[in-house]
């Protein structure tokens, strides 16, 4: 293949990427947000067609989900949803306005109904091909992330914040994964919010982060050794108790990572987060330091 001309000239990579840090959706202006909703509609995203109502369905659902907010006025004035008399194909009148609403949403709310929004439209991706349009529609959203430097990316069943690549391949995607499963709900539920938290990109948030992060391990902790949550016992005590009965590993490397594990949970936890009087808000680094150490936690333990 012939190769690019910026294959081999650093300054043209220069010029063709733009100077941007990584920000995120709501730090983007109304002109990038245009740019970025264009290229998911020329990818084939959020422009239905009369046997596919994805946008239509997410945003009603979304919007009775969200009554007093009112964040969809203009379906919420045309009412329906109107079906053709002589199929199930929904009216024009109706698409109308809820794609008004969504572009809405997109192009001037803050990241956080953006992408609430937009998880309802991965879910309304429910036909017999729906993993195959998650997985195209994941692809199309991280690129786009990258190339505008997002701070959020798409993992199999969520929206988290974006971390190395590899990171996110060896540890995140195979942890979450795992705790995707029933048994783990109350762990998944903990996270979730401390993803969320976290994508608040405040010090209240963050701290909010450190907070739910501890709480997660906690969780995690005990349904290893009890079998469920709740009871008083701390980190510590769980993690004894759990490698006397054989329920944690006890090799030399996660010895170690005990030792220190319940400090610096505690400690982050004590000095930032938001079940005691805090010493001083959480900042993105430290944040994102206890996210990536639970996650390595979680999965050694569960590889055990």
């Amino acid at each position: 293949m012939f190769k690019l001309w910026s294959e081999n000239n650093r300054k043209a990579t220069e010029a063709l990427k733009p100077d941007l840090e990584m920000r995120s959706l709501g730090e983007c202006d109304t002109e990038e947000r245009i740019i970025i909703l264009k290229h998911f509609i020329n990818k084939g995203w959020f422009s239905d067609d009369n046997s596919q109502h994805y946008v239509d369905k997410a945003v009603q659902k979304f919007s009775d989900a969200n009554k007093a907010s009112n964040f969809c006025p203009e379906n919420l004035k045309h009412g329906g949803p109107h079906y053709s008399s002589y199929s199930n194909f929904l009216e024009n009148c109706c698409k109308e306005y809820t794609h008004k609403d969504f572009r809405n949403i997109f192009l001037t709310m803050s990241k956080d109904i953006v992408y609430e929004l937009l998880s309802y439209y991965v879910n309304e991706l429910n036909n017999s091909d729906y993993y195959k349009h998650r997985d195209r529609f994941r692809n199309c959203f991280n690129d786009i992330s990258d190339q505008f430097l997002l701070d959020i990316i798409m993992i199999e069943d969520q929206f988290i914040p974006r971390q190395e690549e590899k990171i996110i391949k060896e540890i995140y995607e195979p942890t979450l994964a795992i705790l995707g499963d029933e048994k783990w709900e109350p762990v998944n539920r903990d996270l979730t919010d401390a993803f969320f938290e976290y994508r608040k990109n405040t010090p209240q948030g963050y701290s909010g982060c450190v907070t739910n992060v501890n709480t997660a391990v906690q969780a995690f902790l005990q349904i290893i050794v009890d079998g469920k949550i709740g009871g008083s016992d701390g980190i510590k005590s769980i993690i004894q108790k759990g490698t006397e009965n054989g329920k944690l590993p006890t090799d030399k490397f996660t010895t170690e990572i005990f030792k220190n594990i319940e400090t610096i949970l505690m400690r982050e936890r004590g000095k930032s987060g938001n079940a005691h009087p805090k010493q001083d808000y959480a900042d993105e680094k430290s944040a994102r330091m206890m996210l990536n150490l639970a996650m390595v936690f979680m999965q050694h333990c569960i590889q055990k």
